[in-house]
């Protein structure tokens, strides 16, 4: 049977379709790669976006330059990988701010399902810290505090909607106690608080919090992981220290504006992996506090969505409202 033409030209815009979608993944990288990171330099997740960076630039034999974009929450960056095209090129570095954000910001600039992640690269506990001077002495002595001064005990976070503030909510409903809320811009400021006594608790992330703990100017009471953390093997987790089943993690992830091709996304997400798993990278990343997961594409996603669902809740239950 011969073919009308037509037939013939559709067939064969066919064809070449298939192969243009078969070559991404052969021809990327063929040009450098961007990173953007919601955070200034410093920190956990800077540091975590050089070490992978670099892992990363050696892999795929093209640099990997990492940019730092602050600003809103982690909305700026996200806005503008957003912005940058589905190609694979620049991606976003970013955290639980990620699945937070849209519904706690009146315009966000995007939602959930804008991007598609490609892996999860440090997950690690925040840390419940009060100062040397501080009379509780164990999170039991805190909780008990608590209870007895409704309202009248603060904890400092690293700002709205962020890991610190996110934990010390669920805290207060895991431990049905009322806590004052101080929101700071980041976590230097309300750790400088809580060793100086203007705050009297602070929920910050480990990374942070480590130095200080180690000095002997902060007192770790409790961790947010569901058990004690290597780190810090002598502090008890909420969860077996008077709240069971509590837990919040911090996670870092890089994301890829959806639309990206499979097969672009399925090579980045195996090279980020492999990346992951060299034992150097492993040991910088344990100093800094955290651990290296290796959640498979599906995996990660799923987590998003649970993480998602549950900042939905809070913010909705808890009126929560960026400032």
């Amino acid at each position: 049977m011969q073919l009308s033409p037509i037939w013939t030209r559709l067939l064969a815009a066919a064809a070449l379709c298939a192969c243009t979608l078969g070559a991404h993944a052969e021809t990327f990288p063929s040009k450098p790669l961007r990173i953007l990171v919601i955070v200034a330099p410093g920190g956990s997740a800077d540091a975590v976006g050089r070490l992978v960076g670099d892992k990363l630039s050696a892999r795929l034999k093209q640099p990997v330059v990492v940019e730092n974009r602050p600003g809103a929450g982690g909305n700026v960056a996200t806005q503008a990988v957003l912005k940058s095209g589905a190609d694979g090129y620049t991606l976003l570095l970013t955290a639980n701010n990620h699945t937070i954000n849209p519904s706690l910001f009146a315009n966000a600039g995007y939602g959930i399902d804008d991007f598609t992640g490609i892996a999860e690269l440090m997950e690690g506990p925040s840390v419940i810290a009060v100062g040397a001077d501080s009379p509780y002495k164990t999170f039991q002595d805190l909780l008990a505090a608590a209870r007895s001064n409704p309202g009248k005990i603060a904890y400092g976070s690293a700002g709205i909607g962020l890991p610190s503030h996110v934990a010390g909510e669920l805290l207060q409903r895991a431990a049905d106690v009322k806590l004052v809320h101080v929101a700071y811009r980041g976590s230097g400021p309300s750790i400088t608080d809580a060793i100086g006594g203007q705050v009297p608790v602070v929920i910050s992330s480990l990374v942070a919090a480590m130095p200080h703990i180690q000095s002997g100017k902060l007192r770790a009471l409790a961790v947010t992981s569901a058990k004690r953390w290597p780190s810090l093997p002598n502090v008890p987790a909420a969860a077996e220290a008077g709240l069971p089943g509590y837990e919040h993690m911090t996670w870092l992830g890089l994301f890829t504006p959806r639309g990206t091709p499979d097969d672009v996304v399925q090579k980045l997400h195996k090279e980020v992996r492999a990346a992951l798993a060299q034992p150097d990278l492993k040991e910088k990343v344990a100093v800094l506090g955290g651990d290296v997961p290796q959640k498979s594409a599906e995996e990660f996603d799923a987590m998003i969505r649970k993480d998602h669902a549950a900042s939905t809740r809070l913010v909705v239950d808890s009126n929560l409202k960026a400032q």
